[in-house]
């Protein structure tokens, strides 16, 4: 490594001294010695080394920034290494820009994976969390808000209660079932126990067994917090903030304003075929034929009429469903039990 004679001034030109320059691919390195004689190395790397005045037979360099500090060294050869260290640095700069960009993905890569791990993890931590007496309180606000928008029809919301009562299936929750005059095939539960069934769908159903599964399917995603934990996960960022500053009140207020989205809400295929089991274990266990599952998938996947099918839209794979739902059934299956059969009658008659 070759040392070159120069001088070097710092804020002024008149605080100007004689240093021994040393040129490496990382730096120029400076040497001097303080007022006191003692030696000291000042640092200049190639990114914060610019030129300055044409020199004949040498160069002038500055440092970057305050204060000002320059370098003035008069010789060629000093001069030409300049010239390729400074050429390396321009060929650096867009590598830099890259590098600079490509972190800036990664952060954001990283931020985007956290949401779509944490915040589904932190919504389950949530909805397991809340009591079953508050869930049931924030639902029932929820669901008044949501059901000022829609005609009940009280005999056949009657009725479908009856039948349910007389699947015989137990919950946690107080299970309730509103039918709204309403030409779509849908139906949605809502956190805590309400659910809502269309009368375009009840319209399209050919079977009692297709009521008893959709019952069974909607009522699952109520007992297993479905329906509460994928509306916080939708709220996403808000449900993050409010878990770590404990305000379980926020998000129920914020559950209330968007009870509206519970009309489409989509869950993950994992939650779709944990609601399908349990609701066909459900059934088994009262001895109702779990063929409804079937039959139900059946009758949404064959469209046709002018209503559109909201339930099929937020409940895909209808194929793969029916196919391990048709794994678990039994063989034979057992008959429609008489009470719901009877009232499943009643139901029809009272729609057309």
């Amino acid at each position: 490594m070759k040392t070159f004679q120069g001088y070097y001034s710092y804020e002024t030109p008149d605080h100007i001294q004689g240093a021994d320059i040393t040129v490496t691919n990382k730096r120029i390195e400076i040497h001097l010695k303080d007022a006191h004689g003692n030696p000291r190395i000042v640092h200049w790397y190639w990114e914060n080394v610019v030129r300055g005045e044409e020199r004949p037979g040498g160069c002038v360099l500055h440092h970057t920034g305050l204060p000002l500090q320059t370098l003035i060294v008069p010789n060629g050869e000093f001069a030409a290494e300049v010239d390729v260290q400074m050429k390396k640095k321009r060929r650096n700069f867009p590598t830099a820009w890259v590098t600079f960009f490509t972190t800036g993905l990664i952060i954001l890569g990283l931020i985007v994976a956290a949401f779509v791990w944490i915040v589904p993890w932190l919504a389950g931590k949530a909805a397991n969390a809340l009591p079953v007496e508050y869930e049931v309180s924030m639902g029932e606000e929820a669901y008044k808000s949501l059901i000022a928008e829609y005609k009940i029809l009280p005999k056949q919301t009657e009725q479908v209660n009856k039948f349910y009562k007389q699947m015989g299936v137990k919950s946690p929750y107080p299970i309730q079932i509103t039918v709204v005059d309403f030409d779509q095939t849908n139906a949605f539960a809502v956190p805590g126990g309400h659910i809502v069934v269309y009368s375009g769908l009840l319209k399209r159903m050919q079977h009692p067994e297709e009521l008893a599964a959709l019952l069974a399917h909607e009522s699952s995603h109520v007992n297993l917090r479905h329906t509460t934990r994928s509306l916080m996960q939708s709220l996403g960022t808000f449900t993050a903030v409010s878990l770590i500053f404990g305000d379980v009140t926020g998000i129920g207020a914020v559950l209330v304003e968007n009870a509206s989205s519970l009309k489409n809400l989509e869950y993950s295929r994992r939650l779709e075929k944990e609601a399908d089991l349990n609701g066909l274990s459900m059934l088994k266990n009262q001895e109702i034929p779990g063929n409804g599952f079937v039959l139900l998938f059946k009758t949404l996947g064959q469209g046709g009429g002018s209503a559109p099918s909201e339930w099929l839209s937020s409940h895909p794979d209808l194929e793969r469903r029916a196919e391990y739902v048709q794994e678990k059934l039994s063989n034979p299956e057992p008959a429609v039990p008489a009470p719901l059969k009877a009232t499943w009658d009643q139901i029809r008659a009272g729609l057309k």
